[in-house]
């Protein structure tokens, strides 16, 4: 038969044992949750294995692809192409950078979904614009021997092919966008209103 000083000391450590394991147990999840900014934000990186996070790092590679073709910039039209390249590099940065941290859950009444619907859709437009004219301007007579001689002609014809490129790559990210907002719209109800027998007393 064991003291009363041993039980005491046994059910103590047993105690002991029991509040470690529980303490652990919280820190691994805290690690696992939490990314030490703030409580609302996670990383998500399997976001990028998706097909709209996919289409977004192709997105920014063409756009790279793009810059470096494109510079240096001797051309008006070729410095519009440019700019619209990089403002929607930026643009689509800062999208990825959103779903990687998940900052959406900071703001949830903004329509995040819907604003990058929009914006994707106006590059559609953009990119189709500047990459035909890029393509057709370095290919008219006034520009094409200049660009030819000073070495920028092949670099430039690129440039524009790697623009109608990240068109279709912007397209194909409008058309998923289009159907993830569509999906989230809340189902419209109709109400039916029962059609009432006439009363046969009213008829007299």
């Amino acid at each position: 038969m064991m003291a009363p000083s041993e039980t005491s000391s046994v059910q103590t450590s047993n105690t002991r044992k029991t509040d470690t394991s529980h303490s652990v147990g919280v820190k691994v999840t805290t690690k696992a949750e939490s990314t030490g900014i703030t409580d609302n934000l996670e990383l998500n990186p399997w976001y990028f294995k998706t097909v709209p996070g996919i289409l977004k790092l192709v997105q920014l590679l063409f756009a790279i692809i793009c810059m470096g073709c494109g510079s240096p910039v001797v051309t008006s039209y070729t410095n519009f192409f440019m700019f619209v390249v990089a403002v929607y590099f930026i643009i689509t940065l800062v999208f990825c950078i959103i779903y990687f941290f998940t900052i959406k859950r900071l703001l949830p009444k903004i329509p995040w979904l819907l604003i990058e619907l929009i914006a994707t859709a106006v590059g559609v437009v953009l990119y189709f614009i500047v990459a035909v004219v890029q393509l057709a301007a370095t290919n008219r007579k006034d520009y094409h021997y200049a660009l030819y001689h000073h070495g920028y002609y092949s670099s430039y014809i690129a440039a524009g092919c790697f623009g109608l490129f990240n068109f279709v790559a912007y397209a194909a990210g409008t058309f998923f966008l289009f159907l993830e907002w569509k999906q989230s719209k809340p189902p419209t109800t109709t109400v039916t209103i029962p059609e009432t027998a006439p009363n046969p007393a009213n008829s007299h």
